[in-house]
This record gives C-alpha cells, structure tokens and sequence, in this order.
C-alpha cells in the first residue's frame, strides 16, 4: 500500500511539476502588436514601415520581421533601417530584418525601401516573430500610379600599346537604353597591374580605380571618357569598367566589362 501511495504522490508531483512548467512557458512568450504604413524615401521611392511593439511586461528576444512583397519589385539597398536581408525569387521578394531585442512596453521601426516595376496592386505582407513564441502579422495594399526604371550599358574598347611604355587609351561609353532618367552616372575603371595613368576626361579622378561622374543620363543619351595610361610591365593588361548610380536598374548583366590585351616588353 505505501509503494502505491508513493507512486501516486511521485505522480502528482510530476503533473504538478509539468503544469508549472507549461505555465513558465506561456508566460515566456512576449505579446506582439504589429502596424505596416506605407511611405516613400528621399528619392520617391515606396517604403514600408513595420512598427513592432511589445505589449508585454517580458523582453522579446531576436526579434524578426519577415516582408513579404511581389518578385519583380526591386530592393533599394542598404535599406533604410540597417539589419535587413533582401532575398529575391521566382514567386516572391523576401525580406528579413531583425533586432537583439525588444523591451517590455517598446516600440521599433523596420524600414525598408523597393522599386515597383508595374502599375498592378502591390500587396506586402510582415510577420513579426520572437524567440519565446509571440507574433504578430499585417498586411497593406499600395496602389502604383506609375514605374520608372532605367536601363544602363557599359562598353569599353582600348588601342594597342605594342609594348611598355607606349601610351594607349581606353574608352568606355555609357548608354542609358531606355525608360528614365539616371541619377549620379559615374563610370568607373580599374586599371591593370603596372600602369601608370598619362590623362584622363574631364570630371574623372586619378588611382587605381577611376571614377567619372556623368552626371544625370537621359534615356536614348550615351557618353564617353578616356584614360590614357602608360604599362610598366609585358604580359596580357586586364581592365574591368563599371557602372555606379542611384536608380534602379532592371538588369545588371550589363553594367560592366572587361578588356584584356597584349603587351610587349
């Protein structure tokens, strides 16, 4: 009789034991609130802003809020809000952004920006989730009047020096293809091994790597730079040229080059 009575006592405590624990772990999960607005940056580009608060009396743990918007927008980076993961894909444009923690009774803002490429209804969901199990979600719809994108190519071509220490140039030819107009256009080069820069286009600087500012680019409009250099040793010379700018670009596989010649000693 005393073993039952033992057993059922250890069993008790348990289940005691148990619900306790089931109720620490409740009382763990922090109470979220989550609001989404809808807003634009410096450059008139949409931004969304999840305004996470902890309604609690306990801290909210890594503290993450996932976006989630349509594929073909494009991020705008780094995002205003700093901490923020960009992963494009085939269905939608994930966003992660997180913070250490949220105290009890504390609001926090995660801001990010994108560039929309049509004029359909841009939905964007957030889901704010916390290490001990609380969460929250929201969900907005914006309405585009209208998209602009440009559409940058970069081209460079070279003389042939023959051998070291002949002067040759590079040229590299910006085009804005289409759509809108680009902002803060520079060109940029970065020399090969062993040459020594002779001349450059006006607005150009000098070094290693060369940046042209160009200024603001319509679409249709090309413009050139040249960089004349002197080689200091033999063997093939490797130049990339690129591009940097503050629009948005469609495509980015053709924002740069390379040029690889001969020369003899």
């Amino acid at each position: 009789m005393s073993r039952v009575i033992t057993r059922v006592c250890i069993f008790a405590l348990t289940l005691i034991a148990l619900t306790l624990l089931a109720t620490t772990a409740m009382q763990a999960q922090a109470t979220l609130a989550i609001s989404l607005a809808l807003g634009a940056d410096s450059n008139g580009e949409p931004t969304y802003t999840a305004t996470v608060t902890n309604t609690s009396n306990l801290d909210a743990p890594n503290l993450t809020v996932t976006y989630t918007l349509p594929a073909a927008e494009l991020p705008i980076s780094p995002s205003p809000s700093g901490g923020c993961l960009f992963t494009p894909g085939s269905v939608h444009l994930t966003v992660v952004c997180s913070i250490a923690n949220l105290n009890p009774s504390q609001s926090h803002d995660f801001v990010i920006a994108v560039h929309p490429t049509d004029t359909s209804p841009q939905d964007c969901t957030a889901v704010a989730t916390e290490s001990g199990g609380g969460t929250a979600t929201a969900f907005i719809t914006s309405t585009i009047t209208g998209v602009g994108l440009t559409e940058m190519q970069v081209a460079m071509t070279s003389t042939n020096p023959g051998k070291v220490a002949e002067n040759f140039t590079y040229t590299v030819t910006v085009t804005n293809i289409q759509d809108d107009d680009a902002q803060n256009v520079f060109a940029v080069l970065v020399l090969p091994k062993g040459a020594t820069v002779v001349s450059t286009s006006r607005g150009c600087t000098r070094g290693v790597v060369i940046n042209c500012g160009l200024g603001r680019m319509s679409p249709g409009t090309s413009k050139t730079v040249t960089i004349t250099v002197s080689p200091t040793i033999s063997g093939w010379s490797q130049a990339t040229a690129g591009l940097r700018f503050s629009t948005p670009d469609r495509d980015f596989t053709n924002n740069a080059v390379g040029n690889s010649i001969w020369i003899n000693p």
